[in-house]
C-alpha cells in the first residue's frame, strides 16, 4: 500500500535513435509487475512507477532498454536498431514471434533478398535460398509460374503450399505481388508451425508480409529498370543437307522409296534454321514508385508496371500492380489496419508446344515462304516431306491472349481490452477475374490446312471471403511469460466459369465470337467450398530459457460428408535455450545455443467437391432401337458419372522435427540444422472400378479412397556468416543445403502407372518406368545371342534387315523368365527427385559499391528427355538433332546411337533409359552490381539516395543434361517447354 502511495505518473517519449522520429507501439512496462502501457502516435507514454522501479522499453527490431526511476517525472528514451539476427521478427500463423523464441522450423527472407530478381514472379526470388523449399521454374514463358514444394512431395494430389498475404490466406497464388513491395517472406515448414492452419497447412505455409509505412516525413522512392533477354541455349538441329542424307539412309534401310528431292543432299546446303526464325532478343522493363509516411494514419502506397516481351516471337507479358497499406491509431486502445493489393495482367501467349515442336519437326529443306509469298509447308507425301505446320505462320497469324485481374483487401481492427488482452477481427476478400481468347484463321500452307476460322473464349470469376476473430492474452509473471490465442476462422470460396467456341467467318476482318457462322460448343460450371474453423494456441516460456508451444485447430470442410466433416489438427513443440543457462555464461564458444523439438498434424482438403455423394451427368443420351442412330429415337438421360465414397476423410500429415540453432563469435556466425520425418496418411487416391458399376471408366472419374501413405525424411542445414566487417568493406555469406528422401509406403494394392510415371510401394513418387538398354547389336551373331527382341527372326536364314531386329538395333535387358522381351521386362529407370538442393549467397560492399551473387545447386535427380526420343528416333519424317550424326552405320561404328531405319521395326525408340539423363546442375541464378552515389552528391540534389545497378539472371548453368535447361518441372519430364532466357537489366533507384 505504501508503494502505491509513493508511486507517481512517469511520462515521456520514445524516439528512434538515428532519426529522432517517434516510435508507435513501444511496450513500456515496470519490471516484475503487471503495470505497463504502449506508446501512442507521437511516441508518448504514461505509466505509474515509484523511485527504484525499472522501466523496460521494448520494441521489435530495437535493442531493449531498461531505465531505473529516480526523482524525475519525465523520462525520454532513444531506441537503437538491433542488428542481432536473433531479434528478428518472424511471422507465424495469426501473430509474430522473435526468432529467438521459436520452437518450430521456420525459414525467412527479407524483401531486400529478393529485390534483385528480374522476374515478375516473387517466388523465383526465393529459389534455392531457403533450406527445404524447392522452387522449380516450370518454363521460361513470360510471367510464367513456378512450382513450390516444401520438404518433398507428400501427396499425389495438389501439393502446393498455402500462401498467406498480410495475414489473409489467398487461393490463386501470389503472382499479383510486386517484389519491391515485399517486406519479408517466412516459410512455415514443420507441422508444429503449420498446424494452426489445419487443413490448408499440409504442404507448408508461405507467409508474405508487405511493406508498411513508418510515421514521419513523407518518403518517395522510384525504381526503374530496362534490359534485354536472350535464349540461353538452343537445340542443335540438322541442316538441310545432313537431314536429306539421313532421310535417304533411313528409307533405304527400310526398303522404302527415296525422296527425289533428296537425290543430291549436298546441293540443299543449310536450308532453313527454323529455331532462328521463331526466337529473338527481347526487351524487358519495370518501374515502381512508392510513397510512405503519415502522422495519425501511417501509410505506404506503391504502383508498379512490368513489361516483358518473350524470346519466342509474338509472346509477352504485362502487369500493373497497386499496393496500399494503412494503419490508423483511432485511440490508445483501438487500431485499424487496411491492406489492399490490386493487379492486372495481360499475356500474349502462343502454345509453346505447338510452335517449338513444329519448328523442330519441319524439315530444313522447306522455306519459310513459298514461291507465291505464302507461308511454306510440306507438300506431296507426308512420308517424304513430313506433316509439320509452318511455325512462323502460327506465330504471325494466330493469337492467344489471357487477361487476369485480382484484388485482395482486408480490414483488421485491434482493440486492447486490457494491457494484456487484445481482440482482433479481420475481414478479407480475394476476387479474381480471367478472360481468355484464342483465334486461328483459316489457312493453307502446303499440305497443312485449316478450312475454317476457329475462335474460343472463356471467362471465370472467383471470390474467397475470410473472417477471422482472435483473442490474445499476453502476460509476464516474474520469469514466466504466457501468450495464449483462441479464435475462429470462416472461409467461403465460389467460382463460376463459361466457355464457348465457334467456327467460320463471313469475313476475316471480324474477330468477335458473335460473328462465327457456327457455334461449336458452349459450356459452364461452378465450384463452391467452405471451411469453418476453431483454433487455439499457447506459448509459454520460463526465464527466457524454456519454451513450450501447443496448438489445436478444428476444421469443418464442405468437401467431406457428415461422417468425417471435421478434422482435428494438434501440435506440440518445445525449445531449450542452453546459452541462457547460468552454467553457460562463462563459455567462450557459443553466443547462442538452442535445441528444438516438435510434433504436429495437418490436413489436406485439396480434392474435388462433393466426392462423398453420387454425382450425376445430365448430358447422357440413349438410342431406342434405331440402327441408323436416328435422332427421333434418341432421348436424354441422367446417369451416375462418379461413384461416391461417403466414408472419405481427411488426408492427414504427421510430422516430427528436431532442430538446433547456434551462433558463434558474437553472432557473426549462425548455424541452424533440422531433422524431420513427415508421414502423409490416408492419402486420397483414385482407384479403378469395374465397368459393371455403370460409372465412367476415365481415370479422372475414378472414386477417391483413403488408402495411401507417403513418407518424407530429410535434413536441412543453413549457415550465415559475417566474413569481414570494417568501415569500408563488408562481406556476408549464406549457405543452405537440404536432403530429402521420398518413399511410397502404401497405395492399397497394385502399381499405378500412367504414360511414364509409376507409383509403387517402396519407391519414390512418380519414378520413371520403362525398358533398360543392354547394348547395341554389332553383328548378326550378336542379334541371335541372348534373349530375343520381339521382332527377331526365327533364324538367321529367314532374317530380313528391313523388318526384323538387326545389327545396329538396341538389345534391351531381360528381367523376367522367358526367351522374348515383353512389356513385363520394364523396370524403374529413373528418379526425378534430387538427393539434395543447395544455395550460396554472397553480399560484398566496398565503400559505395555493392556486389551480390547467388548460386543454386541441385544434385541427384534424373530427367526423361522426350525431345531426344522424338528427334533422335531416326524413324520418321521429322528433323533430327545433330547428335544423330553419331549413329550406327556398321559394325563397331557406334555403341550408343542405334541405326537409322524408317518405321523402327525393333522399336528402338520405346521409352527406355536411353533417354534418362543426369539432371544435376549448378546455376548462377543472379548477379547484381550496384553503385550508391556519394551522399554529398545526393544532398546537393535534395535527394536521400541514388543507386544505379545491373542485374543478370541465369548467367550460366553447369550441367551434364543435354536439353535446354535442367529445370523442367518437379516430375522431371522434358518435352517442348518454353526455354529459359538469360536476362540483363540495368536500372536506377532514387529516394526522395
Amino acid at each position: 500500500m505504501l508503494g502505491n502511495i509513493l508511486a507517481q505518473e512517469i511520462t515521456g517519449k520514445v524516439l528512434e535513435q538515428e532519426t529522432s522520429e517517434p516510435l508507435i507501439g513501444v511496450s513500456v512496462s515496470v519490471e516484475n509487475s503487471t503495470k505497463g502501457t504502449i506508446t501512442g502516435l507521437d511516441g508518448s507514454y504514461s505509466v505509474p512507477a515509484k523511485k527504484g522501479d525499472v522501466l523496460v522499453f521494448s520494441y521489435i527490431g530495437m535493442i531493449t532498454q531498461k531505465v531505473t526511476v529516480q526523482n524525475e517525472k519525465v523520462i525520454n528514451v532513444h531506441l537503437s536498431q538491433n542488428e542481432n539476427m536473433l531479434e528478428e521478427l518472424v511471422v507465424v500463423g495469426y501473430g509474430t514471434m522473435r526468432k529467438e523464441d521459436l520452437t518450430g522450423a521456420i525459414s525467412s527472407l527479407k524483401g531486400k533478398d529478393i529485390e534483385a530478381t528480374t522476374s515478375s514472379n516473387v517466388l523465383e526470388g526465393i529459389a534455392g535460398k531457403l533450406p527445404g523449399v524447392q522452387v522449380v521454374q516450370n518454363s521460361g514463358t513470360p510471367g510464367g509460374d513456378v512450382t513450390v514444394r516444401i520438404r518433398g512431395i507428400g501427396t499425389i494430389n495438389n501439393a502446393d503450399p498455402l500462401y498467406v498475404v498480410d495475414g489473409m490466406p489467398v487461393n490463386g497464388g501470389i503472382w499479383f505481388l510486386n517484389s519491391n513491395d515485399i517486406q519479408s517472406i517466412d516459410v512455415l515448414k514443420d507441422a508444429s508451425a503449420t498446424a494452426i492452419y489445419g487443413s490448408r497447412g499440409a504442404n507448408g505455409v508461405v507467409m508474405v508480409t508487405t511493406k508498411k509505412g513508418i510515421k514521419g516525413k513523407t518518403q518517395v522512392s522510384v525504381d526503374y529498370g530496362y534490359g534485354f533477354q536472350k535464349i540461353a541455349k538452343k537445340y542443335d538441329m540438322m541442316n538441310a543437307a545432313d537431314y536429306a542424307a539421313l532421310h535417304n539412309e533411313m528409307r533405304k534401310n527400310a526398303g522404302f522409296e527415296l525422296n527425289p528431292d533428296f537425290a543430291n543432299p549436298s546441293s540443299l546446303g543449310n536450308g532453313t534454321d527454323w529455331l532462328n526464325q521463331i526466337f529473338e532478343t527481347a526487351p524487358i522493363h519495370k518501374v515502381s514508385a512508392t510513397i510512405s509516411g503519415g502522422n495519425k494514419t501511417v501509410h505506404t502506397t506503391s504502383l508498379g508496371y512490368y513489361k516483358q516481351d518473350g524470346i519466342l516471337k509474338s509472346t509477352g507479358y504485362e502487369k500493373v500492380t497497386l499496393q496500399s497499406n494503412l494503419c490508423s491509431e483511432i485511440s490508445s486502445k483501438f487500431r485499424l489496419t487496411t491492406n489492399i493489393a490490386l493487379s492486372g495482367e495481360k499475356r500474349d501467349n502462343q502454345d509453346a508446344y505447338t510452335v517449338i515442336a513444329n519448328a523442330m519437326r519441319i524439315l530444313p529443306s522447306i522455306p519459310v515462304y513459298d514461291g507465291d509469298n505464302n507461308y511454306g509447308g510440306p507438300t506431296g507425301s507426308s512420308e517424304l516431306n513430313g506433316s509439320a505446320i509452318n511455325p512462323v505462320g502460327i506465330l504471325n497469324t494466330q493469337t492467344n491472349t489471357a487477361n487476369a485481374y485480382r484484388g485482395i483487401a482486408n480490414v483488421s481492427g485491434e482493440y486492447d481490452i486490457a494491457s494484456f488482452l487484445q481482440f482482433k477481427t479481420v475481414v478479407g476478400v480475394e476476387a479474381g477475374y480471367n478472360y481468355n481468347d484464342s483465334y486461328i484463321p483459316k489457312y493453307k500452307w502446303g499440305n497443312a490446312q485449316q478450312d475454317e476460322t476457329k475462335q474460343t473464349t472463356s471467362s471465370a470469376y472467383e471470390v474467397l471471403t475470410v473472417w477471422d476473430n482472435t483473442l490474445t492474452f499476453n502476460k509476464t509473471f516474474n520469469k514466466h511469460a504466457i501468450t495464449a490465442l483462441v479464435g475462429t476462422s470462416f472461409q467461403n470460396y465460389t467460382k463460376r466459369w463459361l466457355s464457348a467456341s465457334g467456327t467460320g467467318r463471313s469475313s476475316d476482318a471480324t474477330v468477335e465470337l458473335d460473328n462465327a457462322l457456327e457455334a461449336e460448343s458452349v459450356g459452364g460450371n461452378r465450384s463452391d467450398w467452405a471451411i469453418m474453423s476453431y483454433l487455439g494456441r499457447i506459448n509459454y516460456s520460463y526465464d527466457n530459457k524454456y519454451f513450450l508451444t501447443a496448438s489445436l485447430r478444428a476444421d469443418g470442410s464442405s468437401r467431406f460428408g457428415p461422417k468425417n466433416r471435421y478434422g482435428y489438427f494438434p501440435s506440440f513443440s518445445g525449445a531449450w535455450t542452453i546459452s541462457n543457462e547460468d552454467f553457460m555464461q562463462d563459455n567462450k564458444v557459443f553466443s547462442f545455443l538452442k535445441l528444438r523439438a516438435g510434433y504436429g498434424m495437418t490436413g489436406n482438403q485439396l480434392i474435388d467437391n462433393f466426392i462423398y455423394t453420387d454425382r450425376l451427368d445430365a448430358l447422357g443420351q440413349y438410342n431406342f432401337g434405331s440402327s441408323s442412330n436416328s435422332s427421333s429415337n434418341t432421348v436424354g438421360l441422367i446417369y451416375p458419372d462418379k461413384l461416391s465414397n461417403p466414408d472419405i476423410k481427411w488426408e492427414s500429415v504427421e510430422q516430427y522435427n528436431l532442430g538446433i540453432d547456434m551462433a558463434f563469435l558474437n553472432n557473426r556466425i549462425s548455424f541452424t540444422a533440422d531433422f524431420y520425418l513427415k508421414n502423409t496418411n490416408d492419402m486420397l487416391t483414385q482407384v479403378p472400378v469395374p465397368q459393371t458399376s455403370g460409372s465412367s471408366l476415365n481415370s479422372a472419374d475414378w472414386p477417391y479412397v483413403n488408402i495411401g501413405k507417403v513418407r518424407n525424411t530429410g535434413m536441412e542445414f543453413s549457415i550465415n556468416t559475417v566474413n569481414f566487417e570494417t568501415k569500408d568493406f563488408k562481406w556476408n555469406s549464406g549457405f543452405n543445403i537440404a536432403f530429402n528422401k521420398n518413399k511410397v509406403i502404401n497405395i492399397g494394392g497394385s502399381d499405378i502407372f500412367e504414360y511414364l510415371l509409376l507409383l509403387r510401394e517402396g519407391e519414390p513418387i512418380n519414378v520413371f518406368y520403362g525398358y533398360a538398354v543392354d547394348h547395341i547389336y554389332q553383328n548378326l551373331d550378336d542379334v541371335f545371342t541372348g534373349p530375343a527382341m520381339e521382332m527377331r527372326a526365327s533364324d538367321k536364314n529367314s532374317h530380313n534387315s528391313q523388318t526384323n531386329t538387326s545389327p545396329g538395333d538396341i538389345a534391351f535387358k531381360k528381367f523376367t523368365d522367358g526367351d522374348v522381351i515383353t512389356e513385363k521386362d520394364r523396370t524403374i529407370i529413373g528418379n526425378p527427385h534430387p538427393k539434395f538442393t543447395a544455395g550460396l549467397n554472397n553480399s560484398i560492399s566496398y565503400k559505395n559499391i555493392d556486389i551480390s551473387f547467388f548460386l543454386q545447386a541441385v544434385y541427384g535427380n534424373e530427367i526423361f528427355n522426350e525431345i531426344r526420343r522424338e528427334h533422335e528416333s531416326m524413324s520418321t519424317t521429322y528433323n533430327q538433332l545433330a547428335s544423330t550424326s553419331n549413329r550406327w552405320t556398321g559394325e563397331n561404328s557406334s555403341y550408343s546411337m542405334p541405326r537409322a531405319i524408317y518405321a523402327d521395326p525393333n522399336d528402338n525408340n520405346r521409352r527406355s533409359d536411353r533417354y534418362v539423363e543426369n539432371g544435376s546442375f549448378l546455376k548462377l541464378r543472379n548477379l547484381n552490381i550496384a553503385y550508391r552515389l556519394p551522399e554529398r552528391w545526393t544532398k546537393s540534389l535534395s535527394l536521400q539516395g541514388v543507386k544505379v545497378y545491373a542485374n543478370i539472371d541465369n548467367l550460366f548453368t553447369i550441367t551434364k543434361y543435354s536439353g535446354l535447361d535442367p529445370e523442367v518441372g518437379v516430375n522431371g519430364y522434358d518435352y517442348v517447354i518454353y526455354p529459359p532466357a538469360r536476362t540483363f537489366m540495368f536500372g536506377v533507384n532514387i529516394n526522395f
